[in-house]
């Protein structure tokens, strides 16, 4: 018997409205709650302090003033939730960058459906 890990609640914080729209089909298809859409660094802060969700899915590049790794550093600093860094922009000044948000992990776009179902049930527990 296969046990399923509990459904998490997200928030998904993405500037390209079709990919965030895309994002939040496949996470509900996977059985888990997006509790707020943001495009920009402010909104998925005030949203992090809102709603407390158990994981941000964070682009790097967002709308407006300060990036996804900003965010997703004051989101895990202020209240302790980890993202899952999603960047089409690779190289070693960005993941040291990502390194000091202490992410859950990060995703290379174009990212496949079944990797990031596979992220999120391996998520661990706090």
């Amino acid at each position: 018997m296969t046990v399923s890990a509990p459904p998490l609640r997200l928030i998904i914080c993405e500037d390209e409205a079709i990919i965030a729209m895309g994002l939040q089909m496949m996470v509900t298809a996977f059985g888990h709650e997006v509790c707020a859409v943001c495009a920009s660094a402010e909104e998925a802060v005030a949203a992090a302090e809102q709603h407390r969700p158990d994981l941000v899915l964070m682009d790097v590049m967002l709308r407006g003033p300060g990036d996804g790794i900003e965010a997703a550093c004051a989101i895990r600093s202020r209240f302790g939730i980890p993202s899952l860094i999603m960047t089409a922009i690779d190289g070693p000044q960005v993941r040291e960058r990502m390194a000091a948000a202490r992410p859950y992990g990060f995703l290379s776009k174009p990212y496949r459906p079944d990797i990031l179902r596979r992220c999120l049930e391996q998520l661990p527990a706090d």
